[in-house]
């Protein structure tokens, strides 16, 4: 016998919302951040990558963030955008500057909180 509620419900909890993967993509390339040895040429490797996908994470949110249909207020969209662009001038720089590295891992962080207990904005909003 199938129990076809029980299936159900297990999707359910594998079906993540926009905010949520977002949370969860942030929270992945961080922990690579975190983790990458830039003393190591491997890690010096891992870092290059995951600064590299937290650029390109942070540029998808640029151009959705600035496409008319985004229903954020204009302050958030603004601060946001501002954000994504301080990681795209910042992100070959932290490589080699650990202070630099921090405050991506930082802004991150911040980004992850807020996601954390945001909920989708409705429509037109």
């Amino acid at each position: 016998m199938v129990m076809v509620p029980n299936a159900y419900k297990e999707v359910q909890r594998q079906t993540v919302t926009g905010r949520a993967l977002e949370r969860e993509v942030l929270e992945r390339v961080t922990a690579r951040m975190k983790a990458a040895d830039p003393s190591t040429v491997k890690g010096l490797a891992s870092l290059h990558d995951a600064l590299r996908l937290n650029r390109n994470i942070w540029m998808t949110f640029a151009v959705d963030l600035a496409a008319p249909k985004n229903p954020y207020p204009d302050e958030l969209k603004a601060s946001m955008i501002s954000l994504a662009g301080f990681v795209e001038k910042s992100t070959a720089a932290a490589v080699k500057d650990q202070d630099l590295l921090d405050t991506l891992i930082s802004i991150n962080g911040s980004i992850i909180e807020g996601l954390s207990g945001l909920t989708a904005p409705a429509e037109g909003g």
